[in-house]
Parts: structure tokens; sequence; C-alpha cells
């Protein structure tokens, strides 16, 4: 028996390659989303379902979820995790780079959450949980563009939740500090330049990270951990 249908928004690498791997080991069916999607080896192909779309393209995520829940039922658990981050100082930016922040972090967010939360609350179930940062509270001279756009999904989370608690829904806000990824990649910079930019903290890694989403997924759908701001514990802020 397979578990419920996970779908997982920026599954290709960092957090949400993590997050794919985590779920599935508790059997889990996933829809996994992202621009560049491939396969990935180790996940059980008869309940791994690859979907390539923007997260920016409502029409296109639409779609992919659509025909995964066509297969395996309706999204039990949706994991707004795709996201993107510019670290230069806002001078140094262009419109087009923070627009495009602000489409992937939260209309990317929006629009997975509108696909799904009609279904969630007519059945008086569900989880949405969204990735976000511990940039959505703690703000930065650099980065204002993914700043500003982290703080708008944690208010999105929050109001979601005043909206659609009461229907049995959980909303989970994920702020994770600094993790090892390969964000740095979409700024054109290396891993070592990205720390400096951040002030050379520790950083967790994204395997950490997931255990912990996991961890607010498997509580019974009575429990909902509202917001979690999760961090290195050798960090300087």
């Amino acid at each position: 028996m397979s578990g419920p249908l996970v779908v997982i928004t920026g599954a290709s690498s960092g957090i949400g390659l993590a997050l794919a791997r985590a779920f599935a080991k508790e059997g889990n069916v996933l829809l996994l989303i992202a621009r560049r999607m491939k396969p990935i080896d180790g996940l059980p192909a008869e309940r791994t379902v690859y979907a390539q779309a923007d997260v920016a393209d409502y029409g296109a995520l639409e779609r992919a979820i659509r025909d995964a829940e066509a297969r395996f039922g309706k999204t039990a658990c949706l994991i707004n995790n795709a996201g993107m981050a510019d670290a230069r100082a806002f001078t140094e930016v262009e419109p087009a780079a923070f627009s495009h922040e602000i489409d992937v972090n939260l209309k990317g967010t929006l629009n997975a959450t509108k696909v799904v939360i009609g279904d969630m609350t007519a059945a008086g179930s569900g989880t949405i949980i969204n990735i976000s940062s511990v940039s959505d509270r703690k703000t930065s001279p650099v980065a204002v563009g993914y700043t500003a756009s982290k703080y708008a999904v944690r208010a999105t989370s929050e109001s979601l939740r005043e909206a659609v608690g009461m229907q049995g829904v959980r909303v989970v806000n994920v702020a994770p500090a600094y993790i090892k990824t390969n964000i740095h990649h979409g700024m054109g910079i290396s891993f070592e330049e990205y720390c400096r930019l951040l002030g050379n903290p520790d950083f967790l890694s994204a395997e950490e990270l997931a255990e912990v989403v996991l961890y607010c997924w498997k509580l019974p759908p009575s429990i909902c951990i509202r917001d979690i701001v999760v961090a290195p514990t050798r960090s300087g802020f």
C-alpha cells in the first residue's frame, strides 16, 4: 500500500531533493515539480511522478497536479519549496531580477496553494508546508527582494492558517536559516563567495531540514506546528 499524494515544488535539487527522498522513505506517492525536473535515482518508479513546470505559471502547475491526482487521489500534502535568492546589494540588482524572485518565491507559493486548497477544505483535511526562510523575519542590508518575498510568504502562511484552520487544514511555515544548497549557482557566484556575503555562518544540510519538515507532517492531523525557525546552533543572529 502506498501513502497519500505529496506534492513538492522545486524538487530537482537542494532542499527539494532531500524532501523527496525523506518523504519517499515513508511510502508516500510523490509528485515532484521543477522547471528542469528529471527522474531521481533511488526513488520508486511506481509511486513517483515528475513534472516540468514553472511555479510562476499557474496553468502549467495546475495541469501537473491534476494529472497526478487523477492517478493517485487528491493532494494530502503540498510543500511549497521552490525558491530563489539574489544576495547582491539592491543597487546592483536589475528590476527583472527582483521581479523574478517575487514570481517564484511568492506567486509560486500562491499558485500551488490555490490549486489544492479548495479540495482540502472540502475534505476537511490536508497539509500545506511553506518553506520560507529566517529572512521572513530577519532583515538584511542585501538580498532585499528575497527578504521582501519571504516576509510575504510568512504572512501568506499565517493568513491562510486563519482562513482554513477551522476546516481542518494545516498550514505550516518553516523558516530555515542557512542551508547548504546550490542556491548560489543562480546568483553566478561560488559557495565561498556566498558564505562571505552572509558573514561566514555555519550551515545545516538539506537532509537535516527535510527531517524537520517530515516531523511536522507526521504529527497527528489535529496538531499544527504553525511556524518554526530551524537554524544552526552556531549562528550569529
